[in-house]
């Protein structure tokens, strides 16, 4: 859709321009939400209101060159006529697999003190607004030029007394073995605006505001390609004015990689998308994908999402051999998942040709194999291995060439760390070139996916992520549990894919003794959104679990054809439902220290419903009950539990 928003800026100004100097603004098609763009004393500000509330008060716009300033001593030079832009696509993974989008863009363009332009592109949908930045071309030279963005200079400003639900962004390098910036600390939840990101680093994207007319906004960036970087917001956030920030200079290569984005000629920046609307918008909304590049890949038919055996949460590094291996085949046959996990330094303890072996008996018995991977190079010191095996182009298709031939489905690759421009083609390239030999990928230790999943279908889900393995490090994490899961669905999961890892049904997970209940960690399979979803579950919890709930587990999707927010509130509780073919699968799970009650209209998902409900019972087990006609039903939440109800 990039190219195709290029394409369009010149046809759209030579068909109508509006020279007045004014408040200029653009809305939804519903017209609820309105866009105003205007030039104060030589910059460009941009706010939004909803239904006449305010939502963005008046916040910059512009970049910052190392050939000139696009943030102020500019002149306004036209607007075009509203176009409506409309638009429809598939998805492999997701909330839905049939997405459409609709909204009305409009391109205000700008010149500055040494005459070169700006345009800025605006589009407004019912569940957001989308803005992007464009340079088509240079008035100085007939020749592609390239060159620096010094400086982004969006602000998102919000009204007095709205409240946040932040992820402070790490320090670079830092960490264990230098794996930061990964996008796995804990949320600051229902802050003030302007409150101070611990780490003195800002905040990572997506970003969830509410203001006092409780409307929710999710900031984030869409459609980042290898022309930019990824952004997050920075630490000065005083009176509520967050402005967006590049990446770090230290990430990735620190000053091998530049972390001013190096930009040709014809440019569009990435998006900036903003979902607004009730907590209902943001669970559903695909406003991520929506503005993101269509699929690169001719045929994604190798793509299958599915459910995942995976040794390495329960019983760690030592656990990549042959004979764990095999338990978990043999558990992986009999939950009738379709693929299994082999992780880190499977290379040591298993070896290629082993591994090899491995792979077709695992497939003979219908379960395809994912491996691990150090992303490596010069970005971080993980030990583990493989490495040097993913860093470069022409090591990656010499891998992927060997993994094709073993028969292996996927990869696992980790320990990015970092939102570079450099590390954008790193992500990219590592997809386009596992694309080519029909090899799905999961990134670990990485950044968000940023509208990726549409462009690149192979790329299944990522982390990005405090998951399930931090509790198994340290008894506090497990503590948090409850309430960090309740605030994924909003923030993180809203806008991609996320490999959590979810579900240990044991009491225990090594060390760390597990606060959520076998109802609570059910519930995940349903409440988090992963193309393939790796579960905690060990193969001796097989003996433990009630043939219904071996039957879910065997049954549950991991790709979705609609998503709904039923009720909830981040940190809190959540309840969601999600449908595959004519079955809906509802979910609930409570964050809070008292029991919760919840009211389930059934009428809305599948009239007189039937199906079964799956909740906690006493001394850490489950139990089930048949519904039959019902047209609405109570369920009980206890302290940190959950349910589960299928219904058909």
């Amino acid at each position: 859709m990039r190219t195709i928003a290029l394409g369009l800026i010149g046809i759209t100004l030579s068909i109508s321009m509006v020279y007045g100097q004014g408040k200029l603004t653009i809305s939804s098609p519903d017209g609820q939400l309105t866009v105003a763009v205007e030039l104060k004393d030589g910059k460009p500000f941009y706010s939004i209101q909803k239904s006449g509330k305010d939502v963005i008060l008046p916040s910059t716009l512009g970049l910052i060159r190392n050939d000139g300033s696009f943030a102020d001593g500019l002149t306004f030079e036209y607007a075009s006529d509203v176009m409506v832009v409309k638009d429809s696509y598939t998805m492999m993974a997701g909330k839905r697999k049939n997405c459409a989008y609709e909204g009305n863009e409009r391109i205000f363009r700008y010149k500055n003190t040494e005459g070169e332009f700006l345009d800025i592109i605006f589009r407004v949908s019912n569940d957001g607004a989308a803005f992007s930045y464009a340079f088509l071309a240079s008035r100085r030279t007939q020749q592609p030029l390239s060159c620096s963005i010094k400086a982004e200079k969006t602000t998102f400003t919000f009204p007095e007394k709205s409240l946040s639900w932040l992820h402070p962004m790490p320090v670079s390098k830092s960490g264990w073995s230098r794996t930061q910036s990964s996008y796995e600390e804990y949320y600051e939840n229902g802050k003030p605006v302007g409150f101070a990101s611990p780490m003195g680093q800002g905040w990572c994207m997506p970003a969830l505001f509410k203001t006092p007319d409780d409307i929710w906004i999710l900031v984030c960036d869409s459609d980042v390609d290898e022309n930019y970087c990824a952004v997050h917001l920075g630490h000065d956030s005083k009176n509520g004015i967050y402005e967006v920030a590049l990446a770090q200079p230290e990430e990735h290569r620190g000053p091998i990689d530049p972390a001013e984005p190096q930009i040709t000629f014809p440019f569009q920046s990435p998006w900036r998308v903003l979902m607004i609307g009730s907590l209902g918008t943001i669970v559903e909304s695909t406003l991520m994908t929506d503005v993101a590049s269509p699929s690169k890949i001719a045929d994604a038919s190798f793509v299958h999402p599915g459910k995942a055996a995976w040794h390495w949460l329960q019983y760690g590094d030592d656990s990549s051999t042959l004979e764990w291996a095999d338990k978990y085949l043999d558990f992986a046959v009999k939950m009738k998942w379709q693929y299994m996990l082999i992780d880190a330094n499977w290379d040591r303890n298993i070896g290629y040709e082993k591994m090899a072996e491995f792979v077709k008996k695992a497939n003979a018995k219908g379960v395809d194999v994912i491996l691990w991977y150090n992303s490596n190079g010069d970005w971080n010191d993980a030990p583990m291995g493989p490495k040097n095996r993913m860093h470069t182009h022409e090591v990656r298709l010499e891998e992927f060439a060997k993994l094709k031939q073993m028969g292996v489905k996927g990869v696992k690759v980790d320990f990015f760390g970092g939102d570079k421009q450099a590390t954008m083609k790193l992500y990219l390239d590592t997809f386009k070139d596992a694309a080519d030999y029909g090899i799905v990928v999961n990134c670990h230790g990485s950044t968000i996916p940023r509208g990726w999943q549409r462009t690149w279908p192979n790329l299944v889900t990522m982390e990005a992520v405090r998951g399930m393995e931090y509790c198994s490090f340290e008894q506090p994490n497990a503590n948090r549990q409850p309430q960090h899961c309740a605030v994924l669905p909003f923030t993180r999961n809203a806008i991609g894919s996320m490999d959590f890892t979810p579900m240990v049904f044991k009491p225990k997970l090594r060390g760390s003794t597990l606060r959520t209940t076998p109802a609570f960690e059910l519930a995940l399979a349903v409440i988090f959104e992963s193309g393939i979803q790796h579960f905690g579950l060990a193969p001796d919890e097989y003996d433990l679990m009630a043939p219904h709930v071996v039957e879910f587990l065997q049954n549950v999707p991991t790709a979705w054809d609609d998503t709904k927010f039923i009720d909830g509130y981040p940190g809190q509780f959540v309840v969601l439902a999600r449908k595959a073919g004519t079955k809906w699968y509802i979910a609930g799970i409570n964050a809070a220290d008292q029991p919760k009650q919840i009211k389930l209209d059934l009428s809305k998902f599948a009239g007189a419903a039937k199906g079964l409900l799956i909740t906690d019972a006493d001394n850490h087990t489950l139990q089930s009950k048949p519904i039959e006609n019902a047209s609405a039903i109570d369920v009980t939440l206890i302290k940190s539990g959950g349910f589960v109800l299928v219904l058909e």
